[in-house]
């Protein structure tokens, strides 16, 4: 049985402890995105939202919850530059040029600031997410899972936000419409089973589980668009991104870790760029 149940304000005391009732896993995917250039209006709501719901968790007697992150909440873009990527690694590059320097350029509402301040926002969230869970020792598991570009297939194509929307955008060559570069993606329905292999599989217990897989760029992602779909050529519109360079990281070993718990809920793995692309394109 399916119920939808209102929560009006994330950050109210006891915000949540009417939806917990009963449940015996919560998987918190709700994390507030705010845009704002001023970190006092954005980083503070987050956290307190992710501590409010882990506290309701365990005045409700929840076993398990799992916090959806995000790859920025693990470093910013960062192009053009071998690195390894490790399961301890947060971004506090961004909560330093968010919260602790002055903007030396001025330049408070371009997207780069936007885009560092939510940035902090979300490796703040899941480093108080961490600290809660070790100062109070909860009776019940934490996971967190961090997923980054999510494409395939849309429930709503009309009224989707996020990456997908983004990737609708770089195929038209709309690219105000987009922030920033690409660097993994996974299909989404992948991501959406991990959370719920989190949560439900028992000797998953409280770490992070990364959505990474496939590597790439938007203006690859226009070609490969073409190649799966001749018929729909027309969809790939305008220009390439000026904007040149790709993420190096090595994330071997995370992908490796996500595939093996994929496959232990009955999945052969990721699912391959051809799938998830065709998957998207027959959304639009």
């Amino acid at each position: 049985m399916f119920e939808l149940v209102h929560v009006s304000d994330f950050e109210a005391e006891g915000a949540f402890d009417d939806t917990f009732k009963g449940a015996k896993g919560v998987i918190y995917v709700s994390t507030p995105i705010i845009l704002n250039p001023d970190p006092a209006k954005v980083v503070e709501p987050v956290i307190k939202g992710t501590i409010n719901s882990l506290e309701a968790v365990a005045r409700a007697g929840v076993k398990r919850y799992v916090l959806s992150s995000s790859s920025k909440a693990v470093e910013s873009t960062n192009c053009n530059h071998p690195h390894h990527i490790t399961s301890s690694m947060f971004n506090y590059e961004a909560i330093r040029e968010a919260c602790c320097e002055p903007n030396l350029d001025g330049n408070f509402d371009g997207l780069d600031r936007f885009m560092e301040v939510y940035s902090a926002s979300r490796a703040m969230a899941e480093l108080a997410f961490w600290s809660w869970v070790g100062t109070n020792q909860p009776p019940f598991v934490a996971k967190c899972v961090v997923p980054d570009g999510q494409f395939g297939r849309a429930l709503d194509p009309e009224n989707t936000a996020s990456t997908f929307r983004m990737l609708k955008g770089a195929a038209e060559g709309e690219w105000d419409k987009v922030f920033g570069q690409v660097a993994y993606y996974t299909d989404v329905q992948d991501a959406a089973r991990l959370l719920v292999a989190a949560v439900a599989v028992s000797s998953l217990v409280n770490d992070r589980i990364f959505a990474y897989c496939h590597n790439s760029t938007w203006n690859e992602l226009r070609y490969k668009i073409r190649l799966i779909s001749p018929k729909r050529e027309k969809l790939v519109k305008g220009e390439d991104q000026a904007v040149k360079g790709r993420d190096l990281s090595n994330v071997d070993g995370l992908i490796k870790r996500a595939e093996s718990i994929l496959r232990e809920i009955g999945q052969q793995g990721f699912a391959s760029e051809e799938d998830i692309l065709s998957d998207f394109l027959d959304c639009l």
